[in-house]
């Protein structure tokens, strides 16, 4: 990432379309972001450095700065940029929400929960045959999610950037490694 690369993101709105309304200030760039669609307030943004941060846009000072009022921690965050970042759409709190990223993973996070870590995670992978004909899992890199109602409550579509869209369900006991 290069050092001066700008840690601001803005909210427009379009009916003021010259000066934005908020300006997210996140630790790290963002590269997608989210707002939550139970509380409208509430913002999740996927960092360039592989964490997430959590807005909510009725606090910030007078100049329509927000700082995140929570950020995920980076040793249990992606270890790539977050390409994508979606709000689970069932429950009742939709506190909860997931993540993909170029690293592999896609990581199931509630911001309020007292860890700050992922509650659940789970690998974009694709056997493919080795040298000698064994099967290995290749890791693939996730660039884009989709919520799917039809492939059941708790599905993903997720595109990689191998160019493969995988259905991706979360699991109740995923270990996380």
């Amino acid at each position: 990432m290069p050092v001066d690369m700008p840690r601001e993101s803005y909210i427009w709105n379009l009916s003021n379309p010259n000066f934005p309304e908020k300006t997210l200030l996140a630790p790290s760039p963002l590269c997608s972001m989210a707002f939550n669609q139970k509380n409208p307030d509430i913002v999740v943004g996927g960092s360039y450095n592989g964490s997430l941060s959590f807005f909510d846009t009725r606090a910030g000072d007078a100049s329509g700065v927000v700082k995140p009022f929570r950020t995920t921690i980076l040793e249990k965050s992606h270890h790539d940029p977050v390409y994508d970042v979606d709000w689970k759409t069932v429950g009742k709190t939709l506190s909860e929400c997931v993540s993909t990223s170029t690293d592999g993973k896609i990581l199931w996070w509630d911001y309020k929960s007292a860890e700050n870590e992922p509650i659940q995670s789970f690998t974009l992978s694709e056997p493919i045959p080795d040298a000698e004909g064994n099967k290995v899992d290749k890791v693939l890199g996730g660039t884009s999610l989709c919520y799917n109602a039809e492939a059941g409550p708790l599905s993903y579509l997720v595109g990689t950037e191998q160019g493969y869209v995988l259905l991706s369900k979360q699991r109740k006991q995923i270990e996380i490694s």
